[in-house]
């Protein structure tokens, strides 16, 4: 601080001294020198005092500015790395979401299969027990048709047998006929 003064006060000694040499040679007046050296000294001493006067504020004031700066950096470089943090644990964390997607899959593809299966074997089952039905009412209707056949050739063979009877039996065929089945049941009101 002292050298900036000091070199200023030499450089405008040195103007006042070179005032009358370029007044001399450069066709200026001995007033217009004098003038630009009290408005060169004026200036100079604003400068200085307005140096004095703002050295500590300003200094103060770029001190703060560069601690700010230096805090905002040391905060900026914090988040970046917790954002890189937070960024690797995001992508951890997406992979185990991604295996448990392939895990849940796995699970009700074999859930799918395993009641797929299920379902089949039921259709098996229903099929096997709907055939065994349809066989046995098979079985049945042809025990039926067979009973009904039978019925009817008994009464076919009643009917042919009572008319073959009847235009050959005679008077005596019917009271021996008659006797022997009187005989019979007599016998088995004795049994029993």
């Amino acid at each position: 601080m002292k050298k900036t003064v000091l070199v200023i006060s030499v450089l405008a000694l040195a103007l006042i001294a070179a005032g009358p040499a370029l007044a001399s040679e450069g066709g200026y007046s001995d007033a217009q020198i004098k003038d630009l050296l009290l408005r060169v000294m004026n200036f100079v001493a604003f400068f200085a005092i307005l140096f004095f006067l703002l050295r500590r504020p300003i200094g103060r004031f770029f001190l703060n500015r560069r601690e700010s700066i230096e805090r905002n950096l040391s905060y900026l470089e914090t988040q970046a790395r917790n954002l890189e943090e937070q960024t690797e644990i995001l992508n951890r964390e997406i992979a185990d979401i991604a295996s448990e997607r392939d895990a849940i899959l796995a699970q009700y593809e074999r859930l799918g299969k395993k009641e797929a299966d299920r379902i089949i074997a039921e259709a098996k089952a229903s099929a096997e027990a709907i055939i065994q039905k349809a066989q046995a009412a098979m079985d049945q209707e042809l025990k039926a048709a067979r009973q009904a056949l039978l019925r009817d050739v008994v009464k076919l063979s009643t009917q042919a047998a009572t008319e073959l009877i009847t235009g050959n039996i005679n008077t005596d065929d019917h009271k021996r006929l008659t006797a022997e089945f009187k005989d019979q049941v007599e016998k088995m009101k004795m049994a029993g």
